[in-house]
């Protein structure tokens, strides 16, 4: 069976809604991992998104773009994957690793953090102090960011050699 055939096979399995995850990669005999991101492809792109070729190589401003995505709500690997049409989770954490600075871990770590609390206690329950002490740090976050995403596009122009 080839990849196309697979794919096909994958969501047929999905959408008989008989067949967990786990289940249609144990079938399949394909990584778990590999069937999410597939998944997500699909739930984004639908099945032409999921059979078309891949980039092979993505331009910088769409790796960036993605990085930035990622910063700003802290999602999943595989669902920002799924979102951009990017075959490989790991793909997405390479580019993470590659054009994150401390400032913006800082701010994704704490986006995620904000996210998982969200999850496990209702923000009625704070008060109006810690709602303003959760936004003040937010902000500071996300200052820290765009400063370094300032000077990085400014160190960026500046090494674009210039054409007359």
């Amino acid at each position: 069976m080839n990849t196309e055939e697979m794919k096909r096979k994958m969501v047929e399995m999905y959408e008989s809604k008989q067949f967990s995850n786990r289940e249609i990669s144990r079938q399949l005999k394909i990584g778990h991992a590999v069937i999410n991101s597939w998944l997500s492809i699909y739930k984004y792109h639908g099945l032409e998104g999921l059979l078309t070729p891949a980039y092979t190589s993505y331009p910088e401003s769409f790796k960036l773009q993605v990085v930035h995505h990622i910063i700003e709500t802290a999602e999943a690997y595989s669902e920002v994957a799924g979102k951009f049409r990017i075959f490989s989770r790991a793909t997405v954490w390479k580019w993470m690793k590659n054009y994150m600075s401390e400032d913006d871990w800082a701010l994704y770590y704490l986006k995620r953090e904000q996210r998982n609390q969200m999850k496990k206690s209702k923000p009625e329950n704070l008060t109006e102090q810690e709602k303003l002490q959760q936004e003040i740090e937010l902000l500071k976050a996300e200052n820290a960011y765009l400063k370094k995403l300032h000077a990085l596009i400014q160190e960026n122009n500046r090494s674009k050699p210039n054409k007359k």
